[in-house]
């Protein structure tokens, strides 16, 4: 995290000087990481006046520092970004969220989901509240805020107006959360019409890891969409039961190659005696430049560092 704290007069002056059209340095952003509640206001008075092109660039390379470095805590001034005018600048300020574990941002992307009217930008808060859903799950946030982030999520998929991406994104990042309800509307989604929602219901299973999805993600291996078909092997791996590995193993020679690569690394995250025999039975006959693939499955599978498996050349 930041070290000591950056004095109000230093960020003054680094906003108008964004004001007035400059950019800051790389080594100038942490003006800007871990804002207390004065420096947030400052920023909030300040923003307005930053043109458009260099809030853009700011926001960009804020994310890229955050990827970078974990210096630097850009939550705070990102939930001031993500009210912006332009869809471009809020992308990149919920993007800057995507680590932050603090209920500010649960709350502030929520109702991105609920009141973003661009598409791509909804989507991406909607996605980003599945580890608010996850940690909720498993004990780890405060109840109230989590409901509310669900409350949030179930509104964007249950809504027919939503856009399709929308309505996805929100619908897998429910999927950890044990509920009747989730149940329905994946159940709703898998059988209805738009794609996108279809697809992200066999997703959702998976990302679920309930044994008790897998007879609708085996159903999609016969689908005639390889998208659907790679999709379903992603989520047999994550399901992890050793119930698919036959079922996978026949995708191994997939007419997609994409399709017949995730069915191996699901193999391999199944693990198993099983998979480890179809595994290496395929390696005997694998396409040129496919072994490193198949050892790292088989190194999966047996539970061995990668790398050191064994597997006859």
């Amino acid at each position: 995290m930041t070290g000591s704290p950056t004095p109000l007069a230093e960020l003054n002056e680094a906003l108008e000087r964004l004001a007035g059209g400059a950019d800051l340095l790389p080594s100038e952003l942490p003006v800007l990481s871990d804002l207390d509640r004065e420096q947030v206001k400052a920023v909030e008075a300040a923003w307005p006046r930053i043109p458009d092109d260099v809030r853009v660039r700011l926001l960009t390379e804020a994310v890229r520092l955050s990827d970078e470095t974990v210096d630097v805590e850009f939550s705070r001034f990102a939930r001031v970004a993500v009210g912006d005018p332009l869809a471009e600048v809020r992308g990149a300020a919920v993007e800057a969220l995507r680590e932050s574990p603090h209920r500010a941002t649960a709350r502030a992307l929520t109702s991105v989901v609920r009141d973003d009217d661009s598409e791509e930008v909804a989507a991406a808060a909607a996605d980003i509240l599945g580890e608010f859903v996850l940690r909720l799950e498993l004990g780890h946030f405060a109840e109230r805020e989590g409901e509310a982030v669900v409350d949030g999520l179930r509104a964007a998929v249950a809504d027919p107006t939503r856009a399709p991406a929308v309505r996805a994104s929100a619908l897998e990042s429910l999927a950890p959360r044990s509920l009747d309800w989730i149940e329905g509307l994946m159940l709703e989604a898998y059988y209805g019409d738009d794609e996108t929602v279809r697809l992200a219901a066999v997703r959702a299973m998976g990302l679920s890891a309930r044994e008790d999805w897998l007879e609708y993600v085996l159903e999609q291996f016969d689908s005639g969409d390889p998208e659907f078909r790679r999709e379903a092997a992603i989520a047999a791996g994550e399901i992890a039961s050793e119930d698919a590995v036959a079922r996978l193993a026949d995708l191994f020679v997939d007419a997609d190659e994409d399709v017949a690569r995730a069915a191996i690394e699901a193999a391999g995250e199944i693990g198993g005696e099983v998979a480890i025999e179809y595994l290496r039975e395929f390696a005997e006959e694998a396409p040129e430049g496919w072994l490193d693939l198949v050892r790292e499955a088989l190194d999966a599978a047996s539970g061995v560092r990668p790398g050191y498996g064994e597997l006859d050349e």
